[in-house]
């Protein structure tokens, strides 16, 4: 089979192949129109170039006339050893791209994919994908624009000296012309680059739909590219991708899932190994990068002699371009190719037996339910997918370009593990027959941008490598809640890695291993099954976890474990529960008969809320807006969504980076400070505990701290429970400006009197009402703890392996 070159091989024009060819442009023409074979046409900004491999191996195959020989050139040269002569002897014509920098750089071209981009990075790429998106891009698209910060990044490290030129001309950029002008040369510049290592890039005409308001905004963009500190091309990737809410995912995936599945694939290799790679779908290119990367160094850390051969293939062009700079970028031979059909589909050559020892992707899935008809073309080994679903195609095509030794990882829809369509009953039936899957890892939801749909990975071995049992492993339960997303931290890839390996080498502790115990590191567990053939085929072939982890956690050591941890825990809860209702029943306010009487007479004295607090609305939308919110910030911001049950919530769900908390210090919460909703609905209050302390406002709060002058005459906390009661709850809201967003002005909160007893009598209302909120949370955590234990009980009488006593 041919495959794409793997070294570089430029493309040249035509006014480039005729002078190496030694005739006119016309002749080029002539050629191109009426010999066969010639070289293909890759169009670029609205031009043609050749590949230079292709172009010279076309010519070696004609000899020039001994009419037209050149001085010095003997009878039978060929018009291809004209053409090396002039390119200085070798394969490559003069003018190639400039060289990676190397691994000195000031600027550091990663191996491999990061897992966990610095701060500063990710602040930035935020940045740049808020407003100056709109600002710089005018009419064009989003893409068009994210074109620019891609050939901005490629030239920083492919390129460096001509980014450098760049960049200080935008230093310089004054008018709107000398910005078009910049664009069309930033373009040019990465076309120039890509076409010397063979990719026809048109970033020119892209970059030249671009419309900045001012020069200042693509100053703005170029400077803050300058300021990047490592490679970022994912970084990006996924902002674009979660600004535009695409629901296809087409540009990458996750880069922990990309890292989990590398793991798992080529862990079974020893050092010096795999030798190939092979990605059918390589959106981003991330696991041609991964996997490169991985095998690019033994367990002790050193770099081997050789990296394993990369291919891939893509049916977008501009996915193609970007892939591409993509690998460029970490050291990886660009072998992407470009097709219009699935790999199943097309020419013989693209079909013919191919061997890769590694085959990792995350193909186009399809959820709706395919038609009743099985496909009749194509040759397909273990039965043909049905109509209109391209599923077990994929899954076909990866085994279908394994070595005998080799390992595939996919990402397939949890759906169809248990389909129940007939042609994929028979498919999934003949995959397990002949031992080809190897584990199957159902990951979290939401993983994906634009998308819910619950997916799992699916290990597969060549059918000459077979297992007798396959390991389901159920990571649903993994990774944190971010936004609308769900992400797997190195921490989650690596207990997942772990629990792989233990179940799959079961012989070094056999009872902590067995199939109804959970593996991992860290003391965290991730339930799994190791299921034989005898038993998948009772269970109609399915090659869901669910179907097999679930069943076989009832009744077994799992759920005593369970139940075990849930009783302790029940009995904690009630031992907390004794320990405050002691606490309480020592409460003056809440003693029985004989004691105090249980309200404090009514105090003579009142003040209003401004005199005895700062009041403080939170920072502006232009200050602390959504361009200036990071989920990978450091200082938590606190909304009125956070205000639960008289507290600050501890979700932190929306951050900022230290450099912007700075900036707001202002804006900074303290302990013991009030936060009450300025806009919105408005709750009770919620007081800053010790571990929130530097925490910041937002926009839609306000901040009560007790002023100096009073700090030993009057508590917070007083203040505090004052401002719960619902007469003052209702009286806030009485004064909430009457619109569709309720908004309460700091004026006219500053305005609500207070009632102040004297500091030991405020002291004892804090006191009991304190007392009272621990006895309401301890009775809680019983409540809790009870849920939990029957639930773990009925696991351990009612689960599947129980035995009814006679």
């Amino acid at each position: 089979m041919v495959r794409p070159k793997t070294s570089h091989d430029p493309l040249i024009g035509r006014a480039r192949f005729a002078t190496l060819a030694g005739v006119s442009r016309s002749t080029v023409t002539a050629w191109e129109r009426q010999e066969s074979g010639f070289p293909t046409a890759r169009r670029s900004n609205g031009q043609d170039y050749f590949l230079w491999s292709e172009t010279v191996d076309w010519l070696d195959r004609r000899p020039v006339p001994p009419g037209r020989l050149a001085a010095g050139e003997p009878v039978g040269t060929t018009y291809g050893d004209r053409a090396r002569k002039k390119a200085g002897g070798d394969r490559l014509p003069s003018g190639t791209a400039e060289g990676l920098p190397s691994a000195g750089a000031s600027y550091r071209v990663p191996t491999g994919v990061d897992d966990e981009p610095l701060p500063e990075n990710r602040q930035i790429v935020t940045e740049l994908m808020g407003r100056l998106v709109d600002r710089v891009r005018g009419a064009a698209g989003v893409l068009d624009y994210l074109n620019l910060l891609l050939c901005l990044h490629y030239l920083r490290g492919a390129a460096p000296s001509r980014f450098g030129a760049l960049a200080t001309r935008a230093r310089a950029l004054r008018t709107l012309d000398e910005a078009a002008q910049l664009l069309r040369d930033i373009g040019r510049a990465a076309d120039e680059d890509l076409r010397g290592r063979g990719i026809h890039s048109s970033m020119q005409e892209a970059l030249g739909r671009l419309e900045p308001r001012t020069a200042r905004d693509l100053r703005g963009v170029v400077d803050a590219m300058s300021r990047l500190t490592e490679g970022v091309f994912g970084l990006i990737l996924d902002e674009y991708e979660h600004q535009a809410a695409l629901g296809s995912g087409e540009f990458f995936t996750p880069r922990p899932v990309v890292r989990l599945m590398t793991r798992l694939v080529c862990s079974e290799f020893g050092p010096g190994e795999p030798e190939s790679v092979y990605d059918p779908h390589a959106r981003d290119g991330g696991f041609l990068i991964e996997a490169s990367a991985y095998c690019a160094v033994d367990d002790e850390g050193p770099a081997r002699g050789r990296v394993p051969r990369t291919y891939g293939e893509t049916r977008r062009a501009d996915t193609w371009r970007l892939a591409t700079m993509n690998l460029l970028l970490h050291g990886v031979s660009p072998s992407l190719h470009l097709t219009r059909t699935v790999p199943w589909q097309g020419d013989s050559e693209r079909n013919s037996p191919r061997a890769f020892d590694i085959v990792l992707t995350n193909p186009p899935f399809n959820m709706s339910d395919p038609g009743r008809g099985e496909r009749h073309e194509g040759q397909w080994t273990y039965g043909a997918p049905p109509v209109d679903n391209d599923n077990f195609a994929w899954v076909q095509h990866c085994l279908a370009t394994l070595s005998r030794r080799g390992r595939a990882g996919i990402i397939m829809p949890n759906k169809a593990g248990n389909s129940g369509h007939k042609a994929d009953r028979v498919i999934r039936g003949n995959l397990v027959e002949r031992g080809c899957v190897e584990s199957v890892i159902a990951l979290p939801a939401q993983l994906f941008t634009g998308t819910a749909v619950p997916v799992s990975v699916w290990v597969l071995r060549h059918p000459d490598d077979r297992c007798d049992s396959t390991l389901f492993l159920d990571a649903r339960h993994m990774g944190v809640k971010s936004g609308s997303r769900r992400l797997l931290s190195a921490a989650d890839v690596d207990i997942l890695v772990d629990a792989y390996q233990t179940y799959r080498r079961p012989e070094e502790d056999p009872e902590e291993n067995s199939p109804s115990a959970g593996a991992g590191g860290g003391g965290r567990r991730v339930p799994g099954a190791v299921v034989s053939r005898e038993e998948l085929r009772s269970s109609d072939y399915s090659l869901n976890p669910l179907d097999h982890v679930e069943h076989r956690g009832g009744g077994g050591d799992g759920s005593r474990h369970e139940w075990e941890s849930a009783w302790k825990g029940l009995c904690d809860a009630e031992g907390d529960l004794s320990t405050v209702q002691g606490t309480v029943g020592r409460q003056a306010f809440l003693q029985g008969p004989g004691g105090r009487p249980p309200w404090p007479g009514r105090p003579a004295r009142t003040a209003d809320l401004a005199s005895l607090c700062e009041i403080q609305a939170g920072p502006s939308y232009t200050k602390l807006g959504k361009a200036q919110r990071s989920v990978d910030g450091v200082v938590p911001v606190v909304f009125p969504r956070h205000l639960k049950e008289r507290r600050v919530s501890d979700e932190a769900d929306e951050r900022v980076m230290g450099e912007t908390a700075r900036r707001l210090s202002h804006f900074g919460l303290r302990i013991n400070d009030i936060v009450c909703v300025r806009s919105g609905a408005i709750t009770q209050p919620a007081l800053v505990r010790e571990h929130q302390d530097g925490w910041l406002m937002s926009p839609n709060v306000i901040r009560l701290r007790v002023t100096t002058r009073h700090a030993g005459r009057v508590l917070p906390e007083y203040l505090f429970h004052y401002l719960c009661l619902e007469e003052s709850v209702a009286w806030m809201r009485d004064r909430a400006a009457a619109t569709a967003a309720p908004s309460l002005r700091s004026e006219s909160l500053g305005a609500l009197r207070i009632p102040l007893p004297d500091l030991a009598e405020q002291q004892e209302v804090v006191a009991a009402l304190e007392s009272l909120d621990a006895l309401d949370r301890a009775h809680q955590s019983v409540a809790a703890s009870a849920r939990r234990a029957r639930t773990a009980l009925s696991g351990v009488l009612l689960g599947p392996h129980t035995h009814p006593r006679a």
